[in-house]
């Protein structure tokens, strides 16, 4: 059966590691490459709604993003390495611990979360 797989980045400053005026952040995303990105930003709308709901993240805060790559790395426009550019729909997150991530990602597996009936599968990795 075909999967939706979820991903919660964690490569992000470690919990004991915070340089002073700097947060942790990081950000969620569909990983299927065949997926548009209007079902993109439908399912992680789902998710987002779900955990505003289901889950208690105190001080954490969570939002929709479209990320174009390209605006962060301009010089790579018109380079052999421009075939490393994307777009794509996240939900970008701060003041998320590492400690509190693996919760979620239990939370979220235990959810048995789906789109109409494609079951998300959830992992956190870099």
């Amino acid at each position: 059966m075909k999967t939706i797989h979820i991903n919660i980045w964690d490569d992000y400053y470690e919990d004991d590691y915070i340089p002073e005026g700097e947060k942790q952040e990081t950000y969620i995303y569909v990983e299927n490459s065949d997926l548009s990105h209007d079902k993109q930003r439908e399912c992680l709308q789902y998710l987002l709604d779900w955990m505003i709901v289901n889950v208690k993240l105190e001080g954490v805060k969570m939002w929709l993003f479209f990320y174009v790559s390209k605006d962060k790395y301009p010089n790579l426009v018109g380079t052999e390495h421009e075939w490393c550019l994307f777009d794509r729909w996240e939900i970008r997150i701060e003041n998320l611990t590492h400690e509190r991530r693996y919760e979620l990602v239990e939370e979220l597996e235990k959810a048995d979360l789906h789109d109409d009936v494609i079951p998300f599968e959830i992992d956190s990795s870099s």
